[in-house]
């Protein structure tokens, strides 16, 4: 059921690749969006999800995860169909305005329900698989986007969400949110539908009932939980974990992900940039699998500080090579044109192994269950701005100082992520919160 429910994120992946194919495409087809037009149909989706993130997660609690699901596809497939249908600025962006909002809601399902149906020792798992169909959709997008115009490509995705819908009309709703809704006889049978025949839920059960009395008991109010955070008990984490994610989206991947073709042609690599891209969309698909066997084996600033330092080696690397033949002021010799897709390949390896899924591990560890619904809604809303802020000034960037010189930037930003989570992050791996909150008394007095 945990991976029906991430097939949501196959959808937000297309949503968030479309652009890297649909506006050199465009261009090549002599209608192309201008810079500014450009950059907000690519980042658009952001800043509704900015806006959006506190509102979805309250309508996915009030609706559930099944029904909100199925309310949103034929929203999301009219904004595919608005998109291959007219090529008009406001209709692309009312689109992708539509795009965002169901994004916003899907990206709340995608981290909620496979955490509450999976048993602990596959929470991580599922979490890994959550990232993964988002990439996978990504890969598509990608693939197809190889022999398929814009428009056609908008249908495809249309129309590949009658199977979604079909797969999550037999979803079943989280036994934690039924016992929420006092549905105590849909919550036994979710749970056994969920666990097998033959598995005795009882435990777990009442397990499930006795934590939803505690937590009607015990959960602060939203104002409560706002209070709370001027407390630097439950601020240190908060601030660190938007920081983490900062410094995450500082590498310039979303930049990487939605201009994916234009890069490889202004690197000027003799390369077909849509093959280049394919290739790009499979290395970003294939470590989220590896990096469950990496999170699951290694410490969290570990992994995390050393993808970081390969990211930005490799980002130093192909910024530097692109800067100097930009002086030279001649074209890339075919002989060289690998050497873009190398480096990005290296780049998109560290991200996709330790930098995406071990930020949101950290994330999930760092902030204190008192203030999670409150700073879950502070911590999404950061990342929403900071994707729409890279994607927004990732051409602007270009044209100041070469696309050479944008990789040298967020090379400097990788490193001093590293350095971030080095020096102030506490080690989380196996500890508990008391032990994690010694731990930030200790590493980032001084840094906070």
């Amino acid at each position: 059921m945990a991976i029906v429910a991430c097939l949501a994120g196959v959808s937000v992946g297309m949503i968030h690749a479309y652009p890297a194919v649909a506006l050199p495409r465009w261009e090549e087809m002599g209608t192309p969006l201008p810079t500014v037009q450009a950059t907000w149909f690519a980042s658009a989706p952001m800043v509704v999800s900015m806006l959006a993130c506190v509102g979805s997660g309250v309508l996915v609690e009030s609706l559930g995860t099944r029904r909100i699901l199925l309310v949103s596809l034929p929203f999301l497939a009219l904004s595919w169909i608005m998109v291959a249908v007219v090529h008009h600025f406001w209709v692309l962006l009312v689109a992708r305005i539509i795009q965002g909002a169901v994004a916003a809601v899907y990206m709340v399902v995608i981290t909620v329900y496979p955490a509450e149906v999976s048993v602990p020792r596959w929470r991580g798992m599922t979490m890994c698989v959550s990232e993964a169909m988002v990439m996978l959709g990504v890969f598509i997008t990608y693939l197809a986007g190889l022999v398929l115009q814009p428009s056609p490509l908008a249908y495809m995705i249309a129309a590949s969400l009658v199977p979604q819908a079909v797969c999550f009309y037999f979803l079943r709703e989280a036994p934690l949110w039924l016992a929420r809704q006092d549905r105590d006889e849909e919550t036994a049978a979710s749970l056994a539908c969920l666990r097998g025949p033959y598995a005795d839920i009882t435990t777990e059960l009442e397990q499930i009932k006795s934590s939803v009395l505690t937590e009607r008991i015990q959960k602060p109010t939203a104002s409560e939980q706002l209070l709370l955070l001027k407390k630097p008990t439950y601020l240190k984490p908060l601030i660190l974990s938007v920081l983490v994610l900062l410094f995450k989206e500082l590498t310039g991947q979303y930049a990487a992900m939605a201009y994916t073709v234009q890069i490889f042609k202004m690197a000027g690599s003799s390369l077909d940039p849509y093959l280049c891209t394919v290739v790009m969309g499979a290395a970003r698909f294939l470590p989220c699998f590896m990096s469950w066997l990496l999170i699951e084996r290694l410490p969290r600033r570990l992994l995390l500080s050393s993808c970081m330092t390969l990211a930005s080696f490799a980002l130093a690397t192909l910024g530097a090579f692109l800067w100097f033949w930009s002086l030279k002021e001649e074209p890339l010799p075919e002989s060289m044109g690998w050497i873009p897709l190398a480096c990005l390949l290296v780049f998109t390896l560290a991200f996709g192994s330790g930098v995406g899924t071990t930020s949101w591990t950290l994330v999930a560890e760092l902030l204190p269950s008192q203030v999670r619904n409150v700073g879950a809604g502070i911590i999404n809303t950061s990342f929403s701005l900071f994707l729409f802020l890279v994607g927004l000034t990732f051409p602007f960037m270009v044209e100041l100082m070469t696309i050479g010189g944008v990789f040298i930037v967020y090379s400097g930003c990788s490193l001093m992520g590293a350095l971030f989570v080095v020096t102030c992050l506490p080690e989380t791996r196996g500890r508990t919160f008391a032990e994690i909150q010694r731990s930030l008394d200790s590493h980032t007095s001084s840094a906070i």
